[in-house]
């Protein structure tokens, strides 16, 4: 039982660690660019880089947690972890490409990319980097050290990089093209690392491999991709509807702080997840009980982070902007958003994914999702960004509701 507890906490320390570099250090920097790029650019590459971070959930296809269950549960079958590697690396590449060519529509068609396609088509190379990234597979084998080094390396470079040649609006070029660099450079690294030095072997492939993978990755990409939806796309649906950009540069600010939890939140949910996987599979009663021990832990972060804010609000968002201090409210009522963010990915991603009824948690989302968008149309268009923030906080509190309500009346105890 130690020694599992050791990979868990160790495992989490890797991830927390790729995640500060992948997600948190570029979140941090929002401040540095608001007052580089001026709120008029910084609103663009903000509606950009949510719509490419919504992008990377296609070519994903719920293969980081698919894709990790499988190697978690065959890591001691070499035959069937190089299946798994060449095919779901072979399809990610595949959506990757096509995603790609959506993406290039998407810049050419969208009136506020008007000239600013050369900005909007870098960002190319983060989806590509994105496809090639393997941490699903060294996630599944619980050998994240190598991996989270490079990567982590790698992302620190490229932020710093950031902070020293951006230096006016004239130069927001750079964000993407960095950026897309850093993606691509990682995954080459870390498929290396997987071929020479874990010795995964690149394996021929049928159709049925391919359809088996991507009917085990579906349930898990629809319940992301609705999740993702509500979680990436509230920056995209306000801006249809909010004309004012320093409204969307404000909201974007405060989306932005609970991102930051919520990204420190997730590699430890990455972290437990395989081992949650494995204990169900030992039995339900060994994995329920685990999820409970692991996720406990969570909740109680996800309570304390959202007291601070509470108290602190004020001072947080003045060292941010001192012209977001005005919106300390919202910041505060935003908050707690995160607590039922964590709640949901237990039960769900956790929970009914070890018991096998993914399907329910998919059903759940698709519905969630309806009615979250439904809410977050009409308070964008009526409240603005108040209205967009009290239409997820209600829909996220809805499909805690709904799965809690699920559970009891299938006693998936």
């Amino acid at each position: 039982m130690k020694f599992q507890k050791s990979i868990v906490f160790r495992n989490f320390l890797f991830l927390f660690t790729n995640q500060f570099f992948n997600l948190i250090i570029p979140l941090l920097v929002f401040p540095f660019l608001i007052k580089t790029l001026g709120i008029a650019s910084f609103g663009l590459y903000s509606l950009a880089y949510a719509s490419v971070i919504f992008s990377f959930m296609i070519c994903d296809y719920g293969f980081n947690f698919s894709g990790s269950k499988y190697i978690a549960i065959h890591k001691g079958d070499k035959s069937k972890t190089d299946e798994a590697f060449s095919t779901i690396l072979s399809i990610k590449l595949s959506l990757a490409f096509l995603v790609s060519i959506a993406w290039l529509f998407y810049i050419f068609f969208n009136p506020k990319f008007a000239n600013f396609h050369v900005f909007g088509m870098l960002f190319t190379g983060m989806i590509i980097g994105n496809a090639i990234n393997i941490q699903w597979f060294f996630q599944g084998l619980e050998k994240l050290g190598r991996f989270s080094t490079i990567n982590s390396i790698i992302k620190l470079v490229s932020n710093i990089s950031i902070l020293f040649l951006v230096k006016s609006p004239n130069d927001m070029f750079l964000i993407p093209l960095i950026y897309s660099a850093a993606f691509l450079l990682s995954g080459v690294i870390t498929i290396y690392l997987a071929v020479y030095v874990v010795k995964v072997k690149f394996t021929v492939l049928s159709f049925i491999n391919y359809k088996q993978y991507l009917k085990d990755g579906f349930d898990y990409f629809v319940t992301i991709g609705t999740t993702s939806f509500v979680f990436t796309g509230t920056i995209i649906i306000l801006s249809f509807f909010e004309k004012s950009i320093l409204i969307i540069g404000v909201f974007s600010s405060l989306d932005r702080v609970i991102k930051i939890l919520v990204s420190v939140y997730m590699p430890y949910s990455t972290a437990i997840y395989p081992r949650n996987m494995s204990n169900f599979q030992i039995s339900n009663e060994d994995g329920i009980k685990s999820v409970y021990k692991y996720g406990s832990i969570a909740l109680v972060f996800a309570i304390f982070c959202i007291l601070l804010i509470q108290f602190f609000s004020k001072q947080l968002l003045f060292f941010l902007n001192t012209d977001l201090v005005p919106y300390a409210f919202w910041l505060q009522v935003f908050s707690v958003w995160f607590f039922f963010i964590v709640l949901n990915n237990l039960i769900g991603y956790h929970y009914l994914n070890g018991l096998n009824k993914s399907s329910i948690f998919r059903n759940t989302n698709i519905l969630y999702t309806v009615i979250t968008v439904t809410l977050m149309l009409f308070g964008c268009a009526y409240y603005s960004f108040k209205g967009c923030i009290l239409a997820v906080l209600f829909g996220e509190m809805m499909l805690t509701f709904m799965l809690l309500f699920l559970i009891r009346i299938k006693k998936f105890f």
